[in-house]
């Protein structure tokens, strides 16, 4: 079991047959800055970490370790993620952190965003469009 998030980035993208230089371009980054984050040198973004769950892998293996490293079909079909609103999520958290300054626990990142993808889910349900301004007020909350 890979007990890092760098190399779970790296196995990630080696399984779904990426080099580091196409993973990086996917990202809009510099081959450099990609295996950076593969060497644990930086923290990633969440946009980059965009790349490998637009290509497969499952969000939750790869942020905690935790489960299948791929989504199975039956993931699929049972629960459909709203992609633009999980790159809302995932801007919106990553905007947060950098205008604070803040650091954060990987686990504790994976509790919050699917807190927030659930509570835009339900705002939707309810015919209410999902807000940037509402997410803030649960970072705000957090902590992060």
């Amino acid at each position: 079991m890979i007990t890092n998030l760098s190399g779970r980035i790296r196995e990630a993208r080696k399984h779904i047959g990426l080099s580091a230089s196409e993973a990086a371009d996917l990202a809009g980054l510099t081959r450099k800055s990609w295996e950076r984050y593969e060497l644990d040198k930086n923290e990633p973004k969440a946009s980059s970490l965009a790349v490998l769950v637009d290509n497969g892998i499952d969000a939750s293996w790869l942020l905690t370790g935790r489960g299948s490293m791929l989504r199975s079909e039956v993931q699929d079909q049972a629960r459909v993620i709203d992609a633009d609103l999980l790159r809302m999520i995932l801007e919106e958290i990553e905007s947060y952190r950098s205008q604070n300054n803040r650091t954060w626990d990987i686990s504790e990142a994976a509790r919050v965003i699917v807190l927030s993808y659930e509570m835009l889910q339900a705002e939707r349900e309810r015919g209410i469009e999902p807000s940037p301004r509402n997410l803030s007020l649960l970072l705000q909350a957090a902590n992060l």
